[in-house]
């Protein structure tokens, strides 16, 4: 009667990418505020680097919150055994 309750894969995978797209937009958009004088000809738009750095940071934490998921999953199945 002692239930294992085991965690959602694909809910932590799309929050994860979620919030790393969010910290990756962040990015893109604060490296958008800097001065014009700092930006250089042939840069990507803030609307681009937004895009690519959001893009990015959902792929990589969104792999590392699946990777800690997987770890706290098989570390609590040792435990119950």
């Amino acid at each position: 009667m002692n239930e294992i309750r085991r965690p959602n894969h694909l809910r932590v995978l799309i929050i994860g990418a979620v919030l790393g797209f969010a910290l990756g937009a962040f990015f893109g958009v604060y490296r958008g505020l800097e001065s014009s004088a700092r930006t250089t000809a042939g840069e990507y738009s803030t609307s681009t680097a937004v895009g690519y750095l959001g893009l990015l940071g959902a792929i990589v934490v969104g792999l590392l919150a699946a990777g800690v998921s997987v770890l706290v999953e098989s570390i609590s199945e040792r435990r119950n055994r």
